[in-house]
C-alpha cells in the first residue's frame, strides 16, 4: 500500500488516486468501525480506495470523493429515495445489515426495506446486491420481494471475522466483563423520555409484550440496574474484585459515573476497545441480553444471564414467546443463574478458570444449525474477503463514476458543522466521539490492519 496523505486519517485506505472507490458506512462506531475496515484491507488488496463513512460523515464523504460502490448497512443510511434514484444513476448501492434484531423476522424486514411497509420498494429497487450473513435472511427478503435471489448473497457476518482463529489473554489477565442493557433509560441522545414514550406506543413484541407498555421495557431496564448494583456491591465493595464494563451502544456513557464513584478502582468502562478485543480479556461476561451470545460460543468466553433471578416477573413484563430478541431460545446457551448467590458463585468459578461454556458447539447440532441458518457461521474464508471479492465482481460491471456536484459537497459540509456544533453545546461530545466513527479514529485502524495481517497469515499456514 502506498504512502499518502489520504491513509493518515483513521477512515480511509488508499492505494492510488486512479483506483476506483468503495465507501463503507459504519452505522456505529463501537459495533461497525473495525469490521468496516477489515473490508477495506481486503479490497486494497484488489486495487481499491476504501473510505469509511457514519451517520456524520457519510453523505459529505460521498459528495467528496464520488465512489463507484456504496456498501451500506440499511437502504435509507445515507439517502432518500428520490436522491438515491439519482445517485444510482452513477453508483452501485450495496446492502450489508449490520445487526442481527436476534433474526427475529418481524424486526430484520424493515431494516432490509429501509422503513416501514407504506414505504413499500422506494429504496430496495435502488440497491444493487445484498449480503446476508446467513441463508434464513435471504430467504426472507426473496419471500418478501425486496430482492430477487441472485440479488442476495449469504457472506457470514464479517464481526466473527476477528474470531476466526482467535487466543484469549492468560487467565491471570482475564478480569469479569459486565454487558448491561440500560437504554430504556439511559439514552446515548438525552431524548425526551416523554417522546420516547408516545413513540414506542405501537412496538409490541420489540420492548414489550402484546398486552403491555412501554413501561415494562422501563421496568426491565431498572430491575436489571438494581440487580447490577446487587451484585456489584458484593464483587467490587465486599470481595473486592474487579469487573470492566461494556455500555450498550445506545447508551449514555456519563450516566455510568455512578458505578465508577460508588465502586471506585474495582469498576472500570471500555468503550473504545473494539468488542472481540475486549471480549478475549474476560473469563465471563455478565449480562442482561444481547445477541453477542454468538460471540460468546465462537470465542470460549462463558456468558452469564441475570434473566432467570426476576423469573416470573420478567415474564410478565417481556413475555418470553412474544420477546425471542431478547428472551428467545438462544438464551439457553448460557448460564441462567436463579439467584444472586448462585451468579456470584458462577462468577467466581469462572475467576479460578473452572467454568467451561453452558454449551459448546461440538455439544450441539441445534447450535451449529442455529448458528449456521441465522449468522452464517462458519465460513470457508473470512467474510471480509468473501464482501471484498464480491464487491470486486460488481467493480468490473460498473464504469467510473466522474459526477462531481461541488455544490452538494459544500451544503454537507455546513450540515456537518451545524451538527458538531449543536452536539457540542448540548454536552453530547463524549458519546458523540463513541457513536461516530471520524478520521480522528486510529485504534480501529490500528487493531483492523493486525487482525487482517493475523488472518492472512493464517490462510497462507491453511492453503486458502
Amino acid at each position: 500500500m502506498m504512502l499518502h496523505p489520504y491513509n493518515l486519517p483513521g477512515n480511509i485506505i488508499f492505494n492510488n488516486p486512479g483506483a476506483p472507490t468503495v465507501l463503507i458506512h459504519a452505522d456505529h462506531k463501537r459495533r461497525d468501525a473495525a469490521s468496516a475496515l477489515l473490508i477495506g484491507y481486503y479490497l486494497s488488496d484488489l486495487g481499491y480506495n476504501t473510505v469509511i463513512g457514519s451517520r456524520l460523515t457519510s453523505r459529505m464523504l460521498y459528495y467528496y470523493f464520488r465512489p463507484e460502490v456504496v456498501l451500506t448497512t440499511h437502504p435509507d443510511a445515507i439517502f432518500q429515495p428520490g436522491r438515491l434514484e439519482v445517485e444510482a444513476k452513477h453508483c452501485k448501492f450495496v446492502h450489508m445489515h449490520p445487526e442481527s434484531s436476534a433474526m427475529v423476522r418481524k424486526s430484520m424486514i424493515p431494516h432490509m426495506r429501509g422503513g416501514p411497509e407504506e414505504i413499500g420498494n422506494a429504496y430496495t429497487k435502488h440497491i444493487s446486491k445484498v449480503f446476508t450473513w446467513g441463508p434464513l435472511l435471504k430467504d426472507w427478503v426473496v419471500e418478501e420481494k425486496f430482492y430477487s435471489e441472485e440479488q442476495v448473497n449469504v457472506v457470514g457476518c464479517v464481526r466473527y471475522d476477528f474470531y476466526r482463529g482467535c487466543k484469549r489473554v492468560e487467565r491471570w489477565q482475564q478480569t469479569l466483563g459486565g454487558m448491561p442493557s440500560f437504554s430504556g433509560i439511559s439514552t446515548y441522545d438525552k431524548s425526551n423520555r416523554f417522546s420516547n414514550i408516545n413513540d414506542a406506543r405501537n412496538s409490541p413484541g420489540i420492548h414489550y409484550g402484546i398486552k403491555g407498555g412501554f413501561e415494562d421495557y422501563l421496568w426491565a431496564a431498572a430491575a436489571y440496574i438494581r440487580l447490577f448494583l446487587e451484585f456489584l456491591d458484593v464483587w467490587c465493595l465486599e470481595l473486592k474484585r474487579p469487573i470492566a464494563f461494556r455500555p450498550y451502544t445506545l447508551e449514555n456513557i456519563r450516566d455510568y459515573d455512578f458505578f465508577r464513584k460508588r465502586y471506585g478502582g474495582q469498576f472500570s468502562i471500555d468503550v473504545n476497545t473494539p468488542f472481540p478485543k475486549w471480549l478475549l480479556q474476560r473469563y465471563a461476561s455478565i449480562f442482561c441480553y444481547s445477541s453477542s451470545i454468538i460471540e460468546s460460543v465462537i470465542s470460549g468466553v462463558p456468558y452469564i444471564t441475570f434473566q432467570e433471578i426476576l423469573g416470573e416477573r420478567l415474564e410478565y413484563h417481556q413475555p418470553r414467546s412474544e420477546m425471542p430478541d431478547v428472551r428467545g431460545d438462544i438464551y439457553k446457551y448460557t448460564y441462567q443463574p436463579e439467584s444472586m448467590d448462585e451468579l456470584v458463585h458462577l462468577a467466581t468459578q469462572a475467576r479460578e478458570g473452572r467454568l467451561p461454556l453452558r454449551t459448546s458447539l461440538e455439544q450441539s447440532s441445534s447450535l451449529r444449525k442455529m448458528l449456521w441458518d441465522y449468522y452464517g457461521w462458519p465460513q470457508e474464508k473470512p467474510s471480509a474477503q468473501i464482501v471484498a471479492e464480491e464487491i470486486h465482481k460488481i467493480m468490473q460491471e460498473n464504469g467510473k463514476n466522474n459526477i462531481i456536484p461541488r455544490i452538494r459537497f459544500l451544503r454537507e459540509i455546513a450540515s456537518y458543522c451545524k451538527q458538531v456544533g449543536l452536539t457540542t453545546r448540548f454536552g453530547l461530545w463524549k458519546t458523540f466521539n463513541d457513536y461516530h466513527f471520524m478520521p480522528w479514529h486510529m485504534q480501529e485502524k490500528k487493531y483492523a490492519y493486525k487482525e487482517y495481517q493475523r488472518l492472512k497469515e493464517e490462510e497462507k499456514i491453511n492453503g486458502l
